[in-house]
């Protein structure tokens, strides 16, 4: 058994016409997610080694398949780079992704996974897979230039399959031992969380034009998910609802997908909201600063990395 299914069309990132982009179908916004997303998938051979040294104690049709993924994932990062280069020719990404690996680490390739053990790791990589691909379901229809789109789309379908692979090497585990109820809400629902942690929001503050002085955590996150939590719409949670229940529950039921996309839907709309009042409520605090304060330089960027200071959970 294969787990890694093969794509319809098997692809490059030399594949697609960066030629024909198209500056005015992507807002700034938009430019903003695509390039914080461009630094986080170029560490793709950083996820394969760790889950390589994960799965070592299984056969060699696991590593097979995380071979495969992180080809695949490889030249999500490097489509993800020519775009955004292709949309504005300032992206100094060698500089960015320096200082974006040296100053978030990942996890130690030790054999030990994060999550507690194997079965806990493919919940998480389920999650992850089946979040990712309604992420860039999303940024397709956010975007109105067709090279775009097609790139897009052509991620979203891949981390489908990702899904795909990670939800059968869970159930090949779930036969060696049983997976409870109570491990997969817990590692599943945990994963979730981690989304606004420095991994995803150190990025985004490297990328952020104007540069913005000094990282923090919590204002990048506000600023993030300002811009992208308005651009899902339900039927993309519903999408994601129908891919995490049989991850978090175990089971597949369509009243409860139903309940969780409308719950991942308020969510999303009440954090979205409370970030987009929150920079309201700084941009007006800017507003009335004293003069002296907002003219105070800022530092280079290279100079506030701090090596290894922000680790992944």
């Amino acid at each position: 058994m294969n787990f890694l299914k093969p794509a319809a069309r098997p692809w490059r990132h030399t594949d697609f016409a960066y030629s024909r982009v198209r500056r005015e179908g992507y807002g700034d916004a938009l430019l903003h997610i695509l390039r914080t997303t461009a630094l986080v998938e170029s560490r793709a051979d950083q996820y394969g080694d760790y889950l390589r040294a994960v799965f070592a104690p299984r056969d060699a049709r696991w590593r097979e398949a995380i071979d495969g993924w992180n080809g695949e994932e490889r030249e999500h990062g490097r489509a993800l780079r020519r775009l955004c280069e292709s949309l504005r020719a300032e992206f100094p990404f060698d500089g960015l992704m320096q200082a974006y690996l040296a100053g978030v680490h990942y996890h130690a390739c030790d054999g030990s996974s994060v999550r507690g053990d194997i079965a806990g790791e493919l919940i998480a990589r389920c999650v992850v897979e089946a979040l990712a691909s309604t992420f860039y379901r999303v940024l397709r229809d956010a975007c109105s230039d067709e090279t775009g789109r097609t790139l897009l789309n052509t991620l979203a379908q891949d981390e489908a399959r990702h899904y795909g692979m990670f939800l059968a090497m869970l159930d090949e585990e779930g036969q060696r031992s049983r997976v409870s109820l109570w491990q997969r809400l817990r590692v599943g629902l945990g994963r979730m969380l981690e989304l606004s942690d420095d991994q995803i929001m150190f990025a985004a503050w490297l990328v952020e034009s104007p540069p913005t002085p000094g990282y923090g955590r919590k204002a990048v996150t506000r600023r993030y998910q300002a811009a992208l939590y308005p651009l899902y719409r339900y039927e993309h949670l519903y999408f994601a609802a129908r891919l995490l229940g049989p991850v978090l529950l175990g089971r597949r039921n369509e009243w409860l997908n139903r309940g969780l996309a409308a719950g991942l839907w308020l969510g999303l709309r009440v954090r979205g909201g409370i970030s987009a009042a929150c920079l309201r409520s700084a941009q007006l605090r800017q507003r009335w600063a004293s003069p002296a304060a907002a003219a105070k330089p800022r530092q280079e960027r290279a100079s506030r990395c701090v090596p290894g200071k922000y680790l992944p959970r």
